[in-house]
Formats: C-alpha cells, structure tokens, sequence
C-alpha cells in the first residue's frame, strides 16, 4: 500500500521513474531506486530535493538514501 502511493506520487509527481529493487519478501522495509532525467543540473537538483522532502514527510522512517548523477554526454 504505502509503496503503491509512493510511486503513484514520484512518477506523476515529480516525472520520475520508480523501481522497488530490494527486501521484496519483507512488508516492513524496502529498497527502491527513484530515477530522473534532466537536461539541466539546476532542474535536477531541484526534482530530487522535492522528491527528498516528500519523502522524508511520509508515515516511514527513511532509512537512508544515495544520490549519483551521471551524465551521459561524459
């Protein structure tokens, strides 16, 4: 339930991709992997700031979390 809303909410949201990657087997926790593309890095520090402080405003404990921006045209 709760990973459904998260989804719903970051893909429709924030326009970002969503996948479940870990602890499928368990209720009680989860790993995801939250992707967004941008053409700028302004933009996309900001989507992942917002997409940071909605989930830290949720009913969980968030855990932890990474961030890795990779640049295509490298």
């Amino acid at each position: 339930m709760h990973l459904r809303k998260v989804r719903d909410q970051v893909t429709g949201r924030f326009g970002a991709t969503f996948a479940e990657v870990g602890h499928q087997d368990l209720w009680q926790r989860s790993r995801v992997v939250i992707a967004v593309a941008a053409s700028d890095l302004r933009v996309l520090d900001e989507t992942l700031a917002k997409i940071k402080t909605y989930l830290d405003s949720q009913d969980w404990v968030l855990e932890s979390s990474d961030i890795e921006v990779v640049d295509v045209d490298a």
